[in-house]
């Protein structure tokens, strides 16, 4: 295991997973990179015509502030790790496509991301995105679980 793809999505529990991976006994060297999907703002708006097209626009800035706000975040987080803020990615797309295609470009040996487990039947296993990433990784995957209450 020389390379770690971290999965991130951008809440408080992000953490949870980055002191999980990192944690890891790799036995030798690893390069850490962290990943962070936005779902899309524009899935449903067609520019075909003008009307669609002028209302575009602002979910397009919407999508370049969220994104921004969202690397900046997410690289300060990483960097409290001691990840190199050079290997955060924020995309824009479908979570689990984005973080195969990732994985692949990094030629990641692992992917690491958290699961709340919260999605009807699937919530037994694994969250929905855990579990889509899960199936079609390119790698192995390790899933976290986060948000679970404790009981002393």
């Amino acid at each position: 295991m020389r390379k770690v793809l971290i999965a991130l999505d951008a809440t408080d529990e992000a953490d949870d997973v980055l002191r999980a991976a990192t944690k890891l006994d790799p036995r030798g060297p690893v390069e850490y990179y962290v990943i962070t999907v936005i779902p899309p703002l524009m899935g449903g708006v067609s520019a075909m015509d003008g009307a669609s097209f002028a209302a575009a626009w602002p979910l397009r800035d919407m999508e370049e502030t969220i994104t921004q706000e969202t690397t900046r975040n997410i690289r300060e987080r990483a960097a409290t790790f001691g990840i190199d803020p050079d290997r955060v990615a924020v995309r824009i797309g479908r979570p689990a496509t984005e973080i195969h295609a990732h994985a692949e470009h990094v030629h990641a040996d692992l992917i690491v991301i958290g699961s709340h487990g919260r999605h009807g039947l699937p919530r037994l296993l694994l969250g929905s995105t855990a579990n889509a990433v899960l199936h079609g990784a390119p790698c192995d995957v390790l899933t976290v679980r986060i948000g679970a209450t404790s009981h002393a």
